[in-house]
C-alpha cells in the first residue's frame, strides 16, 4: 500500500520534554561546546515561507544555534526575521547576503565566533558543526561549507549546503571586500554562493576542508537520500571539489548539513537524529576533532596546534 504524504503542519510539532529520563544527562559535552564555540544562524527567507518554512526550521534544529536570525524583505517579530530592505527572488540573493551579513557585522561581530548562512530548507546538525570548529580559531580568516570546484582557484561553498565564516572573515568581508568593486560585485544580481566564493578568495580568505578525517563530507547541497543513494545531477559531479562516494560512505557519522529538506523530512531528521537511538551503543568521538585528508586547506597554526609535521603538508596529494 502506497504511504500517504502528511500535510505541511500549521504549526510546530510538539517535541519530548528534556528533562525526560532517556535525555537527562546527555548533552553535558554539547553544552560545553555551546558556551565555547558560539554560531550565530542566519536564515536566508522570504515572507510567503516565515510559517511555511521558517517557523519549523525555529522550532528543531535553529532552536541549537546560539543566536537565530531569520534574513527576509518584512519583519516578523513572532519568527525573529528582519527586513534588511532587499527585495526578494534570485536575482536578488547576492544583494540580500551582503546585506545579512553587514547586518550581523554591525550588530553582533564580537558576540559570536562563527557566523552561519542557510536557507530555510537546510536541516543542520548544530553539535557536529561546533565539533568540527572546535579545532579552529575565529581569528583565522577562513569559512567552510560543501566545497565546490568553479571560478576561483580554491573554489567556493555551495549556498544551498550552507556555510559558515569565522569572525575573522566576516571582518574581512566586509570592512575590505565589500567597498572594493574590484574585489566584490557591487550590483544585487547574481549567485550568491559563486560571489561570495569569489570576494573572500580576493580577500585572502581560507576556503577550507569540512570532510571528516576518513575523507567523507559534512556539508551537503542536496537530502541524505540522494547522496546516499547517488542520485545526484550531472553538473554536480562536474562541480565538487572533493570526489563525492554513495552508500553509508557518502557522508560523515559527524555530517553537519542537508538542503532541499522539506518541512516533514525537518521533523523526520530530528526525530531520527535527537531521540531515536539503539540501546548499548555509546560514541566515542575523539577530541579534539581530527583534522580532515586536505592540509593545504588548514591553516599552518591549526596543524602546528595539532602537531601535524611539515612533512604531511608538503607530500599532501589533490583528495
Amino acid at each position: 500500500m502506497e504511504e500517504i504524504e502528511a500535510a505541511i503542519p500549521d504549526s510546530p510539532l510538539s517535541d519530548h520534554d528534556p528533562h525526560e529520563i532517556h535525555h537527562i544527562g546527555e548533552a553535558v559535552e554539547a553544552t560545553r561546546l555551546f558556551e565555547q564555540v558560539r554560531v550565530v544562524c542566519w536564515i536566508m527567507t522570504r515572507p510567503e515561507t516565515h510559517k511555511k518554512k521558517g517557523m519549523h526550521v525555529k522550532a528543531t534544529w535553529g532552536k541549537r544555534c546560539n543566536k537565530l536570525i531569520f534574513m527576509s524583505s518584512q519583519n516578523d517579530t513572532e519568527l525573529g526575521a528582519i527586513d534588511l530592505g532587499v527585495g526578494d527572488g534570485r536575482d536578488h540573493l547576492w544583494g540580500k547576503t551582503k546585506a545579512a551579513f553587514k547586518y550581523l557585522y554591525d550588530h553582533h561581530l564580537n558576540d559570536y565566533d562563527w557566523f552561519f548562512k542557510a536557507d530555510d530548507d537546510t536541516y543542520t546538525i548544530m553539535e557536529n558543526m561546533r565539533y568540527m570548529l572546535s579545532t579552529y580559531d575565529s581569528s583565522l580568516p577562513i569559512y567552510f561549507g560543501s566545497r565546490f570546484k568553479k571560478f576561483t582557484k580554491q573554489g567556493y561553498m555551495s549556498g544551498g549546503g550552507g556555510y559558515v565564516l569565522s569572525r575573522e572573515a566576516l571582518k574581512i568581508f566586509v570592512e575590505v571586500a565589500l567597498p572594493n568593486p574590484k574585489k566584490c560585485k557591487q550590483s544585487h544580481t547574481g549567485a550568491e554562493d559563486a560571489e561570495m566564493g569569489k570576494c573572500l578568495a580576493n580577500v585572502g580568505v581560507m576556503a577550507g576542508d569540512s570532510r571528516d578525517s576518513l575523507g567523507r563530507g559534512r556539508f551537503f547541497p542536496f537530502t541524505p537520500t540522494t547522496h546516499l543513494m547517488g542520485g545526484v545531477p550531472n553538473w554536480y559531479l562536474d562541480y565538487v571539489y572533493y570526489k563525492p562516494d554513495t552508500g553509508l560512505d557518502c557522508c560523515s557519522d559527524t555530517a553537519v548539513t542537508f538542503h532541499y529538506v522539506d518541512t516533514n523530512k525537518m521533523y523526520m531528521l530530528e526525530y531520527l537524529v535527537y531521540h531515536l537511538r539503539p540501546y548499548g551503543i555509546a560514541h566515542h568521538d575523539p577530541f579534539p576533532a581530527p583534522l580532515p585528508p586536505d592540509h593545504r586547506s588548514v591553516p599552518k597554526k591549526v596543524l602546528q596546534k595539532m602537531n601535524v609535521t611539515s612533512v604531511i603538508v608538503k607530500t599532501e596529494g589533490t583528495a
